[in-house]
């Protein structure tokens, strides 16, 4: 059977082995929770890091009158504080999600012949 000149011609290779782990649903939603909460409380920390230092140097470099200093000392302290928070749960955040997939490996045990849809046992690797 030969396929027409327009169509691509596909070849396939056979997977040698392929392990699969059982997982709760519990685990699914920390990894998801965990992996995007990362991302987002990294560029939380980066963002308000980078407003802290651009305050500090107007701060260090610009004359201001009172009322103007303490608006831009309020900003320092508040995007101090927010990079503070957001790093640091961003530290804590990122080494969950590991943790769960390691639990997940750890339970790994000698493989077992899996069955096809009528019962039959299929050879291993």
């Amino acid at each position: 059977m030969s396929s027409p000149p327009d169509e691509p011609q596909v070849i396939t290779h056979r997977i040698p082995r392929i392990e699969v782990y059982q997982v709760t649903d519990d685990e699914l939603r920390r990894i998801e929770d965990g992996f995007g909460q990362v991302g987002q409380d990294l560029t939380f920390a980066v963002a308000a890091l980078s407003f802290c230092i651009a305050f500090v140097i107007v701060l260090a470099t610009v004359s201001l009158s009172e009322g103007l200093f303490i608006i831009f000392l309020s900003l320092v302290v508040i995007s101090a504080l927010v990079a503070l928070y957001t790093g640091v749960r961003w530290w804590r955040a990122k080494k969950a999600a590991p943790g769960v997939i390691a639990t997940i490996r750890s339970r790994r045990v000698e493989p077992q012949a899996s069955q096809d849809e009528h019962g039959a046992k299929m050879r291993g690797p």
